[in-house]
């Protein structure tokens, strides 16, 4: 009974949720909020009925991942404790609904999907078909295409997700789940392709969607990959060969632009200018460049020098990553990424003033706004620059945490991460390690511009849990 609930929850969250919509995108963000708690207080509720006395299992996960969930839900119940607005801090923001409830039932699922049952292939093709969908649907938005009527139709919208930021967070999971399937399959092979089909349209949609952010989950999952694949020569290949279907995604990105500018619906952006330069094209005649050298030192008996390449990788890395840090730091100014530059600097300036209470437990689980609003000279600022619209989190998940947990909840999230990043390395499966290394650092970085989802979050802790737990090779 338990395994069906699990299924049954699963394909709910991960297959109705995102397409569930009321009035368009009037409230769509409350009404997900509610939704999602309503679906997984009622599954938790026929959890604990059916398990009984067998749900609590002292030995179910590693003792330092069992630490990491105490600490982290210790830090989450002292927030709520001291939070400015217990009703907010406990139900979440009217149009965001990520409080305490949302939290638990995040950490709760986490727990229960942390068995090392293997998914049914059905189970995991039935959640994947809606990103597949949202994909589709985001590309068709974007260029002013809509199979249905959405109430409350705007540039920044698309699919049934809502605010292209929302959607880089739902992709930021699934399309690096995509892309490590897409990899750990047979090359060439009939699951392969399939998978291949999946990661094209949902990088295409990633290139259209209008955030500059969708870079980050790109380079994100492709740095990473590279890292999995040096240590022998048919890893490598599936690496080039999904590099291939970057630089196609990329390059239809450029062909529909160029074919349907007109209909287009958004500003330019990063992700889009890159495309139009052909960068798709350039990384296609790389891969296959490349493909051939390969084959021709196979063929002449030339041995993969492991850590060669390696040390190159790390040096090209490090170089972009040097380069990209530098254009940050020489561009940085109030309007970068969209006036992230004033939210941040004013979010540190926030964080300062408060008294030592707050800056240890913070103002409570989605009280960013709370705590803003309540000071004066944060609230002044805030309606000269944001007028009638309410500045409800930092735009930083890391930040963001800060002003609504405080120093002890920060420390508490970051030692999860790094406890799970731990478990994820010192994973066997190599499959389950690469899908869920992918996961969690596409996520990362995207958090570090963006916010706490109940349309993205919660699927890390699910996907998590499933990899982590995976004794066998997933297929």
């Amino acid at each position: 009974m338990a395994k069906y609930l699990k299924y049954g929850y699963l394909i709910i969250i991960s297959a109705v949720l995102p397409l569930y919509m009321e009035r368009g995108y009037y409230q769509l963000g409350e009404r997900k909020g509610i939704a999602f708690m309503v679906i997984g207080l009622f599954f938790a509720l026929l959890f604990l009925l059916v398990q009984n006395r067998k749900f609590i299992q002292t030995d179910k996960l590693p003792s330092h991942l069992s630490y990491g969930l105490c600490v982290f839900l210790f830090s989450n119940i002292l927030t709520f404790i001291y939070s400015m607005d217990k009703k907010i801090s406990f139900l979440g923001l009217s149009g965001w609904r990520f409080g305490l409830v949302s939290i638990l039932l995040m950490v709760f699922f986490f727990y229960v999907f942390y068995d090392g049952e293997k998914i049914s292939g059905y189970v995991l093709a039935a959640v994947m078909i809606t990103p597949f969908l949202e994909a589709i649907l985001s590309i068709a938005n974007r260029f002013s295409i809509y199979p249905f009527e959405i109430y409350g139709r705007d540039p920044a919208f698309l699919a049934t997700i809502g605010n292209i930021n929302w959607l880089v967070g739902y992709f930021s999971v699934f399309v690096p789940l995509g892309i490590g399937l897409c990899y750990t399959r047979d090359l060439f092979s009939r699951q392969f392709f399939l998978c291949a089909v999946y990661v094209l349209v949902t990088l295409t949609a990633l290139m259209l969607q209008g955030s500059d952010s969708a870079t980050l989950v790109v380079a994100a999952s492709f740095v990473v990959l590279l890292f999995f694949s040096i240590g022998e020569r048919q890893s490598f290949r599936k690496y080039l060969a999904l590099v291939f279907i970057l630089g196609l995604s990329m390059e239809s990105a450029c062909i529909l632009y160029m074919n349907y500018e007109k209909s287009y619906s958004y500003t330019e952006n990063l992700p889009l200018t890159v495309c139009n330069m052909h960068v798709g094209l350039i990384l296609m005649a790389f891969v296959f460049f490349i493909f051939c050298i390969s084959h021709l030192f196979e063929a002449v008996g030339f041995s993969f020098l492991e850590k060669t390449y390696r040390y190159i990788a790390g040096f090209i890395v490090a170089l972009l990553l040097l380069t990209a840090a530098y254009y940050v730091l020489i561009s940085f100014d109030y309007k970068m990424g969209n006036g992230r530059g004033l939210i941040y600097s004013m979010s540190i300036d926030m964080f300062g003033r408060m008294d030592p209470v707050r800056m240890l437990f913070g103002a409570g689980q989605d009280c960013y706004s709370v705590y803003a609003y309540s000071d004066l000279e944060t609230a002044d600022s805030l309606l000269n620059i944001f007028g009638g619209n309410i500045l409800t989190n930092a735009h930083c998940a890391p930040l963001t945490i800060l002003i609504e947990r405080g120093l002890f909840g920060l420390f508490s999230y970051i030692l999860l991460i790094a406890l799970l990043a731990k478990e994820i390395l010192a994973q066997k499966n190599k499959h389950a390690r690469v899908i869920s290394a992918l996961i969690l650092s596409s996520y990362l970085i995207n958090s570090f511009v963006s916010f706490d989802l109940v349309i993205s979050t919660p699927y890390l802790f699910l996907a998590l849990a499933i990899c982590l737990s995976q004794k066998e090779v997933m297929n």
